[in-house]
């Protein structure tokens, strides 16, 4: 997508009083915009780029950021959602700055010039630590300096609600190489990972192992979907056969989308749970 899509109600002079969501991956940059007091999505765009390593992520961003005109406007408020493998949720009784980058580099080949990122998630008692290129921030707060940083499964994890809270649910939000699984057993977050994706039986060879591994009964587990979804009608129907009918996991239900203009499916806007 080449042009920003806005809602009829969006008034570029009025930008203070609106939320700036900025989504960044390999795949991509994407931005929207919406009136916290109207409760309404009024802009969106999405440019897709093949990104091949997240050493250039800085240089690109600050390109497009420098083209976008409307991205030079003041916002009432910035979120910055980067969306990264690199990431280990924490339990609050283990949560400790000093060893914040310990836990990382167990897991991971950290880069240098890497920020650990630290997330609290409301609902869990825990955190999401997460890496973040010092470049890449350096470039965000030069332009955005009160912007929060933040990983999109915080986003997911605090909008998940527990209606009936003895279920076991499973959130699969999909990324442009990969996708992350995130379990509950009733209101309890037993794992929180991500998979790589080359074939769409990777969402089904990896969830069914995960629901082995943690022995849980898949056709008693919800499914919640999320993200850039591939194949998105053949995943569903195959998910479909192993676990309760999928659900997407949509911004929140208070957020008006006008499905006229914004032709993006809302589940792909789930860095919106949080911008109202």
């Amino acid at each position: 997508m080449d042009h920003i899509l806005t809602d009829e109600l969006f008034h570029q002079e009025n930008t203070k009083e609106y939320t700036l969501s900025i989504q960044v991956n390999l795949g991509g940059f994407s931005f929207s915009v919406v009136s916290a007091s109207e409760k309404r999505l009024l802009a969106w765009k999405k440019v897709s780029l093949a990104i091949t390593n997240r050493k250039f992520l800085s240089r690109h961003f600050l390109e497009w950021t420098t083209q976008e005109e409307l991205l030079k406007n003041e916002f009432a408020e910035v979120k910055f959602i980067f969306d990264t493998k690199e990431f280990v949720p924490v339990p609050d009784k283990y949560f400790d700055e000093t060893e914040n980058t310990k836990y990382i580099e167990a897991l991971f080949d950290v880069e240098s010039e890497t920020e650990i990122i630290a997330g609290k998630i409301e609902n869990q008692n825990a955190w999401l630590l997460f890496t973040l290129p010092k470049p890449l921030k350096e470039n965000l707060l030069g332009r955005f300096p009160h912007a929060e940083i933040v990983h999109p499964l915080k986003n997911c994890i605090d909008n998940l609600h527990f209606s009936e809270p003895e279920k076991k649910r499973l959130i699969l939000l999909f990324s442009s190489k990969y996708f992350y699984t995130v379990l509950f057993n009733g209101q309890n977050l037993l794992l929180a990972n991500s998979f790589e994706l080359t074939h769409k039986n990777d969402v089904i060879f990896y969830t069914l192992s995960v629901a082995k591994q943690f022995g849980i009964v898949p056709a008693k587990t919800e499914v919640f979907l999320a993200g850039e979804l591939p194949h998105s009608e053949e995943i569903i129907e195959e998910i479909g056969k192993y676990f309760l009918p999928a659900q997407f996991l949509k911004p929140s239900r208070q957020l008006q989308v006008n499905s006229d203009i914004f032709t993006v499916r809302d589940y792909e806007l789930y860095n919106l749970l949080n911008s109202i």
